[in-house]
């Protein structure tokens, strides 16, 4: 049995130059062999990595990856500045939408590792957002980020699994952790 640490769908899809769907087809369809951790996450074997693209004689890339790309959901500029400033200043991709419509549309045409994403927002609420993000990628990372943990749309949310919810006011250090846990940094 091998100590290496088994290595994520997004991780996967990374190496692979793929999209995380992608690689769920493949766990699904049988093609690539992977595990399940608790919470529902699969969880892909570097040993059944390397046979999977030895067999498919994909191009593996173990260049440095790109920089991780984060969509800030906000409809307060404020917010979504400060959101900004903090990743960059980490070395994070940032994308910025100021409702759900907008949200939506951007995520139609570009991929993230992480989303940061208000709940109550014009246009689209944050709820509805999250369930089409989950409905496309069942392992997307969405952190919620609210003023109003209680309310009921925010409660709703919840149910569509995200990775975590941040009460705002939200601290740079709140963001850091964020990042710590989602990016194991």
């Amino acid at each position: 049995m091998s100590d290496e640490k088994p290595l994520s769908t997004g991780e996967v899809a990374r190496l692979l130059h793929v999209s995380p769907v992608a690689v769920l087809f493949w766990i699904r369809a049988g093609k690539l062999k992977a595990g399940r951790v608790p919470g529902g996450r699969y969880r892909i074997a570097r040993e059944d990595f390397r046979k999977f693209v030895a067999d498919n004689q994909l191009p593996a890339t173990f260049e440095p990856s790109p920089p991780r790309r984060v969509l800030v959901v906000d409809d307060e500029a404020a917010v979504r500045d400060a959101f900004q400033a903090a990743l960059q200043a980490k070395g994070y991709e940032v994308v910025l939408a100021s409702d759900g419509k907008e949200a939506l549309r951007t995520l139609r045409l570009e991929r993230f590792d992480l989303i940061f994403l208000d709940i109550l927002l014009p246009k689209i609420g944050g709820s509805s957002v999250l369930k089409a993000i989950k409905r496309r990628d069942p392992e997307a990372l969405v952190v919620i980020i609210t003023g109003y943990p209680y309310h009921e749309e925010t409660l709703d949310a919840l149910d569509y699994g995200p990775a975590m919810l941040l009460p705002k006011p939200i601290k740079l250090t709140d963001i850091e952790a964020v990042l710590k846990i989602v990016f194991k940094k």
